[in-house]
């Protein structure tokens, strides 16, 4: 079961609200710390420009709900500073 997490970037990286709606990452794996996190819509940030979400919060990615495993096939990533996004 693949693991996910949800992340929208921080106020001072965004043009604007829009761009800081919530998208859907996989987990890199263990101890892979990737220079840009891929959302599953195609969104790419940077650690350390991302703000972690424990859920969805504001406007989700449609695309990203649409394009990642169903929820019944992934465990959710907790953790209050995963991979130094937060």
């Amino acid at each position: 079961m693949p693991e996910i997490f949800v992340a929208r970037l921080r106020p001072e990286f965004a043009r604007g609200e829009r761009d800081r709606c919530c998208h859907l990452f996989p987990a890199p794996p263990a101890g892979a710390v990737p220079k840009i996190l891929h959302a599953y819509c195609g969104q790419q940030i940077a650690p350390g420009q991302a703000e972690l979400m424990d859920r969805p919060r504001g406007m989700p990615c449609v695309t990203c709900m649409l394009l990642s495993p169903a929820d019944s096939e992934t465990l959710p990533v907790t953790g209050v500073d995963l991979l130094g996004i937060a």
